[in-house]
């Protein structure tokens, strides 16, 4: 993908008002269209850059119970000293032996960073609102190049759209796409999970895991909240007042909905068991996003189709993008030509098809 596009993506998915933590993660896994990277990750804390909590564009559900201890001990106030007094008179750190000579050796790059193939770093420092900061991390692997001048300065003005998707709600409530993937989960009556399908475990995972923290508790509360949905399933039975068996969990990887219900006709012996779906679903405005950034369009006719998808009036595109109304009316002609439609009725349904 040519950069332009890249950029013109990166740039309408940070300024789309979607969640944060959303947009942030759907950032870094997206980022290497636009620079060579992979295993991304992005580092929220105080302003002495001592991060607490870490966003990935890679899944680290399996490194959940180990990555926050070790990250907090690399983490020391010498090593922090030094990486605050690089980043006084320097931009980014490409050599990460600025903060200890000895990285290669530390238990953070043999047990995280190695796993992953982040061996070549590229850490960036963004200001967000005067009381956190962020630090960017793009890597490579053992194989390909060092971060050189080039990459340190096609990474800097991205930094501004990232502090823009930072401030940004933690939840915004959206529109969602139809299902992108569901599976199921076995419970006892006591809550306690007996069987998950291969899809399920993995929406699981992804639901319960969308960052690295070193506060736990919030992964244990997705659980104790399915574990509630088995107990209001059984109050619901036997006549008594509950809330449905339902949960709509939101978070980093998109939405994710729960729904439980008996599988042997609900009586009350422990031996019965309680079935629950999982269905995934992603902000409606994201999967426009992603599939208008593969359609052979020019970065205006991106910019324009986006928001022609959302039913925005010919006016209000011209406004918003700063273009004439004939402008506009020209772009949408030429979509519609180069995507194979007629109206707007159906630039969705394509786009929806086009990007499953």
């Amino acid at each position: 993908m040519k950069a332009s596009h890249a950029l013109t993506y990166l740039r309408q998915l940070c300024c789309s008002g979607l969640s944060k933590e959303v947009v942030i993660t759907e950032f870094l896994k997206s980022l290497p269209m636009f620079i060579p990277s992979n295993s991304n990750t992005f580092s929220i804390g105080d302003m002495g850059l001592v991060p607490n909590y870490h966003l990935s564009g890679f899944d680290i559900s399996d490194m959940v119970n180990i990555a926050p201890n070790i990250i907090a001990e690399y983490h020391t106030s010498e090593r922090q000293q030094r990486a605050a007094t690089w980043f006084a008179s320097h931009p980014t750190i490409h050599d990460p032996r600025v903060m200890e000579k000895s990285f290669y050796m530390t238990d953070l790059y043999n047990l995280i960073y190695r796993r992953y193939d982040m061996h070549h770093v590229l850490w960036v420092p963004v200001p967000l609102d005067g009381v956190s900061a962020g630090v960017l991390g793009l890597y490579r692997t053992p194989g390909q190049k060092p971060f050189d001048n080039k990459d340190q300065m096609q990474i800097m003005p991205l930094l501004r759209y990232l502090a823009h998707a930072y401030r940004a709600a933690n939840y915004t409530p959206c529109e969602v796409a139809p299902n992108s993937a569901s599976g199921m989960l076995i419970f006892n009556v006591n809550g306690t999970i007996q069987y998950q399908s291969p899809e399920a475990r993995l929406l699981l995972e992804q639901a319960r895991f969308p960052r690295v923290q070193i506060d736990l508790r919030q992964q244990d509360r997705l659980l104790a909240k399915l574990a509630e949905l088995c107990g209001n399933l059984q109050r619901i039975f036997r006549g008594h007042d509950a809330p449905p068996p339902s949960h709509i969990h939101n978070g980093p990887n998109g939405q994710f909905v729960f729904r439980a219900y008996w599988l042997n006709g609900g009586e009350s012996g422990p031996q019965n068991l309680i079935g629950m779906t999982v269905e995934h679903r992603q902000p409606l405005l994201l999967k426009i996003l992603q599939a208008m950034r593969d359609m052979p369009l020019t970065p205006m006719q991106k910019e324009v189709g986006v928001l022609l998808a959302q039913g925005v009036p010919f006016e209000q595109i011209g406004k918003r993008l700063s273009i004439k109304y004939t402008t506009v009316k020209d772009h949408v002609g030429k979509i519609y030509d180069k995507l194979e439609i007629r109206q707007r009725d159906e630039l969705l349904p394509k786009l929806l098809a086009e990007h499953r």
